[in-house]
C-alpha cells in the first residue's frame, strides 16, 4: 500500500511540475508566480522546477510591467498617472510576496537571480502626480461649470476630487473644491401653494400644505423647500401644488327596523291522559313564540379635495409634468340594537349586535384628513420625478 501511495505522490508531484512549465510557456506568468509561491512556501526542500518557473515568471512580469509604463508616457499623458501608479504598486507587492522566498536555492543547489529594487519613490512620485491631475481636471470642470452653468461639469468635478482622498487626506483646497461643486451641482427645488378652495376649511389646509416635509427628499445634488420670501434665490424647479376646490356631503342618517321571531322550548312537563278508558301518563312539551326588533342605524358622510401638481423647469421656462391629484375620504357609521326578546334574534342578528354608532364628523375633521392624504399622494408623486 505504501509503495502505491508514494507512486501516486510521485504522479502528482511530476504532473504539478509539467503544469507550472506549461503556465510558463503560454505567457501566464502572473498564475505560474502565483502557483510557484504557494509550492515554495514552508517547503525546506524547494523543488528546481518551481524555483526557475517563479524566476522567470518575476523577470517576465516585471519586464512587461516596466514597458507598458514606458508606453504610457504620463509626462505627456497625465491622464496615465493612476495606472502607472497601481503599476507600480503592482510591482512592489510582487516583491513583498517574494522577499520571505530569498535566498532562493534549490533542492538541487540552484540559485536563483531576482532583482529586487526599491519603487518608493516612484510610488510617491506617481502618487503626488495622480493627486496633481485629479485635482487639475476637478478645477477645470468646476470653471466649466461656472461657465456653462451645466451642473453636470460640477458633478464630474467632484467624483474626480473624491479620488484624491483615496491617495491623499487635505490634499490642497480639495475640501473647499469639493463643496463648490456640490454648490455649483445642486439642483434647487422649490414648492410653492395656489389656494382656489372657496370654503371654511381652505385656508387650514393651506397652512397644513406649507408644512410639507420636503426636506426630507434632499441629498446631496437635490435641496428641496418651501417658497420663501427670498424671491432672489435662484431655483432649477418650481413645484406648484394647485388646490382647485373641497366638497362636502350632508350628513345622512338610514334606520332599518325588522322583526325577527322564534318558538322556544320552555319546559317539559308531564300529564294524564285517557287512552282506551285507561290513565296514562305522557310527557308534553311547552313551547312559547318570542319576538324581537332590530334596529339599523346607517350614517355616512362624504368629503373629497381636488387639485394638481405642477412641475415647472425654470431653466427652459417650460411646464414638464402635471398631474391631478385627487382625494376621496368616507365615512361610514353603523349600529345595531333590539328591543324584545334577545332569545329571538338569528344568529345573523346577534353577529350584527353593536350598540354604539360613530358620531359624524365635522367638516374639519374630514378636511384634516383630506389635507393629510393629499399631501402623502403629493410626497409619492415628487419622489418620482427626476429632477436634473
Amino acid at each position: 500500500m505504501k509503495t502505491i501511495f508514494y507512486f501516486f505522490v510521485m504522479i502528482l508531484t511530476i504532473l504539478s511540475c509539467k503544469s507550472v512549465e506549461k503556465m510558463v510557456e503560454k505567457g501566464e506568468y502572473d498564475k505560474a508566480f502565483s502557483y510557484s509561491i504557494s509550492k515554495l512556501q514552508g517547503e525546506k526542500k524547494k523543488k528546481t522546477e518551481y524555483v526557475k518557473a517563479l524566476e522567470k515568471a518575476f523577470l517576465k512580469l516585471n519586464n512587461e510591467t516596466t514597458r507598458e509604463i514606458e508606453k504610457l508616457t504620463p509626462t505627456s499623458k497625465p491622464e496615465n498617472w493612476s495606472r502607472v501608479l497601481e503599476l507600480y504598486r503592482n510591482m512592489e507587492s510582487r516583491q513583498e510576496r517574494l522577499e520571505p522566498l530569498l535566498p532562493l536555492v534549490s533542492e538541487d543547489g540552484y540559485v536563483a537571480d531576482f532583482e529586487i529594487l526599491n519603487y518608493r519613490n516612484d510610488i510617491i512620485n506617481s502618487e503626488e502626480n495622480t493627486c496633481l491631475f485629479f485635482y487639475n481636471n476637478g478645477n477645470n470642470l468646476i470653471l466649466r461649470s461656472q461657465k456653462t452653468g451645466e451642473k453636470q461639469y460640477a458633478k464630474d468635478a467632484y467624483h474626480e476630487l473624491t479620488k484624491i482622498e483615496r491617495l491623499r487626506k487635505d490634499y490642497k483646497d480639495t475640501e473647499r473644491l469639493k463643496d463648490k461643486a456640490i454648490q455649483l451641482g445642486q439642483t434647487l427645488i422649490v414648492f410653492n401653494v395656489l389656494n382656489d378652495l372657496h370654503d371654511f376649511n381652505g385656508t387650514n389646509i393651506e397652512k397644513d400644505i406649507w408644512d410639507l416635509p420636503v426636506s426630507r427628499l434632499n441629498d446631496m445634488w437635490h435641496q428641496y423647500s418651501i417658497r420663501g420670501d427670498d424671491e432672489d434665490v435662484k431655483v432649477d424647479f418650481e413645484v406648484i401644488i394647485e388646490l382647485d376646490n373641497i366638497n362636502f356631503s350632508p350628513e345622512r342618517e338610514r334606520v332599518n327596523n325588522y322583526f325577527e321571531e322564534k318558538e322556544i322550548l320552555i319546559r317539559k312537563e308531564k300529564v294524564k291522559e285517557k287512552r282506551d278508558s285507561v290513565d296514562v301518563i305522557v310527557e308534553k312539551e311547552v313551547w312559547e313564540k318570542v319576538k324581537v326588533e332590530v334596529s339599523e342605524i346607517f350614517r355616512e358622510k362624504k368629503a373629497e379635495m381636488h387639485g394638481k401638481m405642477k412641475v415647472y423647469d425654470q431653466k427652459n421656462k417650460e411646464y414638464i409634468k402635471s398631474v391631478p391629484i385627487n382625494i376621496y375620504h368616507d365615512f361610514n357609521g353603523y349600529a345595531c340594537r333590539f328591543i324584545g326578546d334577545e332569545r329571538a334574534l338569528t344568529e345573523t342578528s346577534k353577529k350584527k349586535l353593536d350598540g354604539f354608532c360613530e358620531l359624524f364628523p365635522s367638516d374639519g375633521q374630514m378636511a384634516e384628513d383630506l389635507s393629510g392624504a393629499f399631501k402623502n399622494t403629493l410626497m409619492s408623486e415628487v419622489k418620482k420625478i427626476k429632477f436634473d
